[in-house]
């Protein structure tokens, strides 16, 4: 079902890892030998002429691409140094690559892949969980403001404040209406010959619940031209990418690669959206991949949990109900999928494009390469899902055999509002600011009660989206009722610590000012604020609020908005490990079956 290959490379010796999913009826040495033969075929040269210059070329696409992010940059010179590597001679890795031939991947696959591996299975079956005696843990008292001396000498360097920078639409961007009923957002690449692109379009799986396979469907198409294996080869010989996925209200088409290629790319995709060629074959494998994918979530904890929290937040309104029903999904015809995604483009969508091409010219090559219906249809409406609200809160339990508890915690809270954006920006980074807030330090570092804890006040993404407030624990299965009970306790009853809020007042004020959008996410943050009525970008103010911010603002958010509501409680667990009566001081436990949360 899946399969693939990466190198870990150390300075004494590095290793290279092939993996693979078997199909249904595969066994897991079928998968070990095909993963030998795909080295064998190397090591014998049975492969293309053309197959090299296009991983370099591909190799040099994505270290452009690395080097858009400061973290990419960064981490390029942290392994030079780790590696002990002269700085010229990294940085020259793409031109030492153009110099290698076949002679030379044949000598070293020869060399290195003689058959001294090591083959590792993983088997579905329950192992034996050892019994360990709960240890006796004592609170520890944390001091959020002590500081080590190395910390306090960093932090007494001297440096010059850096002003934010926000999106300016007069520079970082334009958006013109390319046709009716389509607009073209265009954001000019400063740094390399890298080109974005996408289609957006406002119909998902909400309206079709067929789309999802349709989509994977055209993934492993061809068109008129070519196979679906020629059609991936063009893709790699071009440096190009592509990709198609769906969520409940909208679908995004993307590629991706060199602008030189821009016009011989979009060819590609636009022969695959209206002309695909798939045999019926196909289709059967993929839905027997989707079935017996769909079996295995099944016996997944980390699967579970997230159809329990969909089912206990949206009921039968939950992604994983409104999926194809089994029976269904198995009567499904080539042609009726390809009609979903043939008609894509048939409604009002949107364009973007990053990349260092002129608008005029991507307006040129869309309107001969992109001609649209004299109409385009509209796309159906919105749909927003609201989480339930019990009058108390409830525990919806899943009884799974296994060592720890997963434990999530959610409640809506009212729809997006701008006027709460800067006490959502406190209470995050003060509650739930990664390892330095009150959720972890409280429940894993000062109580010892979770492998891991989070918190989120997770806003709308859009006008009348619904807000949720979310928090997450994963623990061990004999601590969970200990750990709930003291993950609502902070919930409902916010620590106040003052010096608390003066770093996270100082955390928030420096991300603004190191947190520069970069012109690779200047569309995408700009369709983001429109979805939610704004003109502009509304971090500029948000940025004044915050300097002015007080402590009573945090508190009062927190009263109005977070304390004392009733919650939606999942829980994954083993319940022969777990204390069900001290569990139900929290909330009514409701057990609830496989059946009733994943589409049969």
């Amino acid at each position: 079902r899946q399969a693939g290959s990466y190198p870990t490379l150390l300075n004494d010796y590095g290793a290279q890892y092939l993996y693979g999913i078997p199909k249904e009826g595969q066994t897991l040495e079928e998968v070990e030998q095909l993963l030998l033969d795909q080295i064998e075929i190397i090591k014998q040269g049975e492969f293309e002429d053309w197959i090299l210059p296009a991983i370099i070329t591909d190799f040099k696409k994505e270290y452009k691409a690395s080097l858009e992010s400061n973290a990419a940059r960064v981490g390029l010179m942290r392994e030079a140094f780790l590696a002990n590597t002269e700085w010229d001679h990294a940085v020259a890795e793409i031109k030492r690559m153009e110099r290698i031939t076949k002679d030379d991947v044949l000598r070293v696959a020869n060399r290195y892949f003689s058959g001294n591996y090591i083959a590792g299975y993983r088997k579905d079956d329950q192992h034996q969980i050892p019994s360990i005696d709960k240890p006796q843990i004592d609170p520890v008292d944390i001091d959020p403001s002590r500081q080590s001396p190395f910390a306090k000498s960093i932090l007494e360097m001297p440096y010059d404040e850096l002003e934010p920078v926000f999106v300016d639409p007069e520079n970082d961007y334009e958006i013109v209406h390319y046709d009716q009923g389509v607009t073209l957002y265009y954001a000019p690449n400063p740094l390399n010959d890298l080109f974005s692109f996408s289609a957006i379009i406002e119909f998902g799986s909400h309206e079709n619940n067929k789309l999802a396979l349709a989509t994977r469907l055209l993934d492993k198409s061809g068109t008129g031209e070519f196979s679906s294996d020629d059609l991936k080869k063009e893709w790699y010989k071009l440096g190009s990418s592509f990709s198609i996925s769906v969520g409940d209200n909208e679908t995004v088409i993307r590629i991706s690669g060199l602008d030189e290629n821009f016009q011989p790319t979009l060819d590609l995709l636009l022969g695959l959206l209206y002309k695909p060629t798939v045999d019926a074959e196909t289709l059967e494998t993929l839905k027997e991949i989707v079935l017996v994918s769909r079996a295995d979530e099944k016996k997944s904890p980390q699967a579970i949990a997230r159809a329990l929290t969909n089912y206990n937040r949206l009921g039968q309104d939950s992604s994983f109900l409104r999926r194809l029903p089994d029976k269904e999904l198995k009567a499904l015809t080539v042609q009726e999928l390809q009609e979903l995604t043939k008609g894509l483009l048939t409604y009002k969508h949107v364009l973007t494009y990053t990349g260092s091409l002129s608008l005029d010219h991507i307006k040129a090559v869309l309107a001969q390469h992109h001609p649209l219906p004299e109409s385009l249809k509209e796309p159906p409406p919105y749909r927003f899902l609201k989480a339930r609200t019990p009058d108390a809160s409830q525990i919806y339990f899943f009884d799974k055999e296994m060592a720890q508890a997963r434990v999530r915690i959610e409640f809506g809270n009212g729809d997006y509002d701008e006027a709460i954006m800067t006490p959502v920006q406190l209470y995050n980074n003060y509650f739930a600011g990664g390892m330095s807030g009150i959720v972890f330090q409280e429940l894993r570092e000062a109580r010892a009660l979770a492998y891991s804890a989070g918190a989120l006040y997770h806003t709308g993404t859009r006008l009348h989206d619904e807000n949720l407030m979310i928090g997450v624990i994963e623990c061990q299965a004999d601590k969970t009722p200990e750990a709930l009970e003291a993950f609502v306790d902070i919930i409902d009853n916010l620590p106040e610590s003052p010096d608390r809020f003066r770093e996270t007042l100082a955390a928030i004020e420096n991300r603004y000012r190191t947190s520069k959008i970069g012109f690779r996410g200047v569309i995408g943050a700009v369709r983001s604020w429109e979805r939610l009525g704004l003109e502009d970008d509304p971090r500029k103010k948000r940025f004044e609020e915050i300097q002015s911010a007080e402590f009573d603002r945090l508190l009062n958010f927190h009263q109005q908005r977070i304390q004392d509501r009733p919650k939606l409680i999942s829980i994954v667990g083993d319940k022969n490990h777990i204390d069900m009566e001290k569990l139900a001081e929290t909330g009514e436990i409701i057990e609830v079956s496989l059946d009733q949360i994943f589409v049969n």
